[in-house]
């Protein structure tokens, strides 16, 4: 495999490893804030935002995704939806693009 795609790998190996955490970091703070929360409007508002946020982070993934597409000239818009709406498959449909234009372009190179 060609260097560019390992070094995709670890971006978002990476990437997806701090927004996990962020998530479970926000969604810790959401709760313990709700629990001492009196105000049941706050709390709506909180629950509204922890339900929110995860889509966020996937919006903030799927512009990294896109953005590593255009550089990689990969039409991989699948992908790109996916990631919105869960982050994981998302990533994975993209790096499988990656890795298969790379063994496209190997296996190319060696028959010519």
């Amino acid at each position: 495999m060609e260097n560019r795609a390992i070094k995709l790998i670890g971006k978002y190996a990476l990437l997806l490893c701090i927004l996990s955490g962020i998530q479970i970091l926000t969604n810790h703070l959401v709760s313990q804030l709700i629990k001492d929360s009196i105000d049941t409007g706050f709390q709506t508002y909180l629950l509204i935002a922890s339900n929110l946020f995860p889509f966020l982070l996937n919006a903030i993934t799927a512009v990294f995704v896109f953005s590593d597409s255009k550089k990689e000239n990969l039409d991989c818009k699948y992908s790109i939806l996916l990631t919105v709406f869960y982050r994981p498959i998302g990533i994975v449909l993209f790096l499988l693009y990656v890795i298969d234009k790379e063994i496209k372009r190997k296996y190319i190179t060696k028959t010519h």
